[in-house]
C-alpha cells in the first residue's frame, strides 16, 4: 500500500485522535463496581436492597406487577431483562453499573437505582 499521500503531521494527529478515544473510553472499562447497592422501588415503596459486590451468580427477580417486568440481577449489575410494556425503555436502559444509574419501568411502576460511593478518579457523567 502506498501511504505517499500521508504526511507526518497527519499520522501524529491521528495518533493523537487514537489516544483521545482511548482516554475517553478506558474509565467505563476499568471503573469497579465496588460497594454498589441496588435499590429496588414500586409504588415508591422500597421492594428490595441488593448488594450487587456479594452477588457471584446471576438470578432473576419477578417484580410481580402489572404489567409483567422482570429484573436480572448478577455480579456488581442488574437490568430490566423482561417487561410487557409497549415501549420496552427499561430493557432498552441495559445493565446498570456505576453508581448513579438508574432504570425506570413507567407503567409497571417500578425503579431500580444504584447507590455507591463514587471514586474521585471516576468520571462524573458517561453518555454513550
Amino acid at each position: 500500500m502506498n501511504l505517499k499521500f500521508l504526511k507526518k503531521s497527519d499520522i501524529a494527529l491521528i495518533i493523537i485522535l487514537l489516544v483521545i478515544c482511548v482516554a475517553t473510553l478506558l474509565p467505563k472499562y476499568l471503573s469497579k463496581g465496588d460497594n454498589l447497592t441496588a435499590v429496588i422501588l414500586r409504588d415508591g415503596q422500597e421492594i428490595e436492597r441488593i448488594d450487587l459486590s456479594q452477588v457471584t451468580e446471576e438470578y432473576e427477580i419477578d417484580l410481580e406487577c402489572t404489567p409483567k417486568a422482570v429484573i436480572t440481577v448478577g455480579p456488581n449489575y442488574i437490568f430490566y431483562s423482561y417487561a410487557e410494556c409497549p415501549d420496552k425503555l427499561c430493557v432498552n436502559t441495559g445493565k446498570l453499573t456505576h453508581a448513579g444509574d438508574t432504570a425506570a419501568c413507567i407503567p409497571s411502576k417500578t425503579l431500580v437505582v444504584l447507590e455507591g460511593e463514587k471514586s474521585s478518579d471516576s468520571p462524573d457523567v458517561i453518555t454513550y
